[in-house]
């Protein structure tokens, strides 16, 4: 089964370790993790929202973690 995180960038449910909000990045701990780690920034306009943590890099989304949460359970 695959996640729709925005645009046309799909990932893999297996993959995802976990969906945050983008308030929490500010924090040293998360500051530090998320500048040491691959990542793919969202190409569009759009405000990024949430990031997603895989197996293999952090992903930057503009859609909110609630609404990638009930598409994830749902």
């Amino acid at each position: 089964m695959y996640l729709h995180i925005g645009g046309t960038k799909v990932v893999a449910v297996e993959d995802i370790i976990g969906i945050f909000d983008m308030s929490i990045k500010e924090k040293q701990c998360n500051k530090e993790f998320l500048q040491s780690t691959p990542h793919h920034n969202y190409p569009g306009e759009e405000e990024i929202k949430s990031f997603i943590v895989t197996s293999s890099e952090v992903i930057f989304s503009p859609i909110a973690p609630g609404t990638l949460r009930k598409r994830f359970q749902g």
